[in-house]
């Protein structure tokens, strides 16, 4: 039922499925918000990222602290082939370096068992730094794919609350800014983890750079999500996670 804007999946849903194609259709940014914990996230992101039986697989890179190295791996496991072509993984941090080279590009990865680790990239320097390696993550995709099709293309970047706290907004808005193009000019999707309350003031700073806002809670033992579309009078009601078409 469509009240004040607000849109369900039976009568409108033909609304809310438009939206989202046009976003697979054209690239697009996606702002990730809501006090959910760590595992709930990363079951959202892991639906954004793509269904790990889509054919041709989505292309994938998450962008991470060291911290949450090992839920990044575990996201890129669950949504896809780990081979170099299908999957990468960018590291920031101080001690991100000595714990790529412990793991090797074409090494385990711990938490995966036997199977072998996605090639991880390392940044321990500027965030310009980190935006090179996505364009060369995006060249290499493109070569490996003959030219990405639109949606192929999918990226979760984790980084935002560390790019705040060490070089300040101004700075943190010029590097979104710079990646969220490097992504549409591929028609590529990415989305940015920001798990503050959709209220927050650095949330409203930051959503003119995006396409939609995902807000997450959790009902329960459930974790819905609604969207937000910034160029169109269109929020969806809560939806499961998984509910939604992101394939």
């Amino acid at each position: 039922m469509v009240t004040g804007g607000e849109m369900g999946p039976d009568d409108d849903g033909a609304s809310f499925a438009h939206a989202l194609a046009t976003l697979k259709e054209q690239g697009s940014a996606l702002l990730v918000v809501g006090a959910v914990p760590e595992e709930m996230f990363a079951a959202a992101s892991a639906t954004m990222l793509g269904d790990p039986d889509a054919d041709p697989p989505r292309r994938r890179l998450v962008v991470t602290a060291e911290s949450g190295r090992e839920r990044a791996l575990r996201r890129l496991r669950d949504t896809g082939p780990l081979s170099p072509e299908y999957a990468r993984l960018i590291t920031q941090g101080e001690h991100a370096r000595s714990a790529a080279t412990a793991t090797g590009a074409g090494g385990e990865a711990g938490g995966l068992g036997s199977q072998p680790a996605p090639r991880t990239h390392v940044v321990d320097g500027p965030p310009d730094e980190v935006g090179a390696v996505i364009t060369e993550v995006i060249e290499a995709f493109g070569s490996a794919a003959g030219g990405l099709a639109p949606a192929e293309f999918r990226m979760a970047f984790d980084c935002l609350r560390t790019l705040l706290s060490e070089y300040g907004r101004e700075a943190a808005f010029r590097v979104l800014h710079a990646m969220i193009g490097q992504v549409r000019s591929v028609s590529g999707m990415v989305h940015v983890r920001l798990l503050r309350e959709p209220s927050a003031e650095v949330v409203k700073l930051f959503e003119p750079l995006f396409d939609a806002t995902v807000e997450l809670r959790v009902d329960g033992s459930a974790l819905d999500q609604r969207w937000r579309f910034r160029d169109r009078d269109l929020t969806s009601d809560w939806l499961p996670v998984g509910g939604v078409d992101n394939a």
